[in-house]
Order: structure tokens, then C-alpha cells, then sequence
């Protein structure tokens, strides 16, 4: 059994943080706190970040195998509880480094199975990857949003196929594990954020 580390970090999203991270006290005392540890028995451990800034309307939770950091999950959490990330509400955005997606020919478009095309998330860059130390994920990233519910309603690894104008198509394979832990803390992060509101 091997331990995922959850970092507790400030949300970002794209250029537009311009805030320091919060630590301690000041504004963030009436911020969710959401320090936690849990559990992987997969064989690559994997990363489950929660990055909170305190002028931040979102927070986001990113995911990632410390072992292979070219692709993850992140997500962005309104202050009211609510997925916003993605070009369409409540969608999780599949990332990866756009080396990685060159190096593989590239996509025009993705898709889960041989249902309806992922829509195309723009590219991110993200200047605090690396602020909490290593492992960091990527500074840069291009990639698909995945409905939430395609996200739950698989049981096993989810394989998403990316098909470009002129290569043969490829893969990726998000292992359960990370498809699990990632859920629980965007869960539990969702959970605080409309308690919060709430009050």
C-alpha cells in the first residue's frame, strides 16, 4: 500500500491567478481546509493536489502518476460548490503536455469508446506547477474535457482515444486508482466549498 500524497495548494486557473498562494492566516481562516491523506494500492503512486488561491473565484483539484506527469484530471470548483472547469460546465479536463500530444501525431478530435467527440479544451498554462515542490505536473498543457458522468460511470481504467487529421489514432489510459482518488477528494472539496457558502 503505498501513500497518495495530497498536497493542499492554491487554485489556479491559466494566467489569470495573480495572488500569492495562501498560507496561514489572514483571508484564508474562512477558507475550507482540506488537508488529507489517503490511500493507493495501485502500483504507480499517484498525486492528488487541491490548489486554492484566496482572491480565486475557483478552486481546482489536479491529478496525476507521479511516474508519468504529461497527462492527468484537474478539475475547478466554483466558491459555491459547482464543477466549472472545461468549455462546458461540469466537465473534468483530461491534460497533457502538448510535446506529449505532438509526439504522438497529435488529435483533431477524442472520444470515449466510439461515443460523441470530447470538446477540445484550450491551452493552460499553469506558473504555480511546481510551487509545493516535486513531483510537479506540467507548466503547459493542452487537452479534452470528459463529462463527469462519462468520468463515474466507468468501472474499470478509462481508455480515451484521440484521432488525428493524418496519423493513426492513440491512447490514453487513466487507471482507476487515480480515476478514484481524484473523484473522492473533488468530492469532499465540493462538499466544503458549499458548506461554506452556506454559512
Amino acid at each position: 500500500m503505498k501513500s497518495l500524497r495530497l498536497i493542499c495548494t492554491a487554485s489556479v486557473v491559466g494566467v489569470a491567478a495573480c495572488s500569492l498562494p495562501v498560507i496561514g492566516g489572514g483571508p484564508s481562516a474562512s477558507h475550507p481546509t482540506m488537508h488529507d491523506v489517503a490511500t493507493d494500492i495501485a502500483a504507480a503512486p499517484s498525486v492528488v493536489q487541491v490548489r486554492e488561491f484566496w482572491r480565486s473565484s475557483v478552486v481546482d483539484v489536479v491529478a496525476w502518476d507521479t511516474d508519468d506527469a504529461d497527462f492527468g484530471l484537474r478539475a475547478s470548483v466554483s466558491r459555491t460548490g459547482r464543477l466549472v472547469g472545461g468549455r462546458k460546465f461540469g466537465d473534468h479536463r483530461l491534460f497533457m503536455t502538448p510535446f506529449f500530444a505532438y509526439n504522438n501525431g497529435g488529435f483533431k478530435y477524442a472520444a470515449v469508446t466510439m461515443g460523441r467527440p470530447l470538446l477540445a479544451a484550450r491551452a493552460q498554462r499553469d506558473p504555480y506547477s511546481c510551487f509545493y515542490g516535486k513531483p510537479c505536473s506540467p507548466m503547459v498543457t493542452v487537452g479534452v474535457g470528459i463529462p463527469d458522468s462519462v468520468l463515474r460511470a466507468n468501472r474499470d481504467s478509462l481508455v480515451v482515444t484521440f484521432l488525428p487529421r493524418v496519423d493513426e489514432p492513440w491512447t490514453i489510459t487513466l487507471r482507476r486508482e487515480l480515476i478514484t482518488a481524484y473523484l473522492t477528494k473533488v468530492d469532499s472539496v465540493v462538499a466544503e466549498l458549499r458548506k461554506t457558502a452556506s454559512m
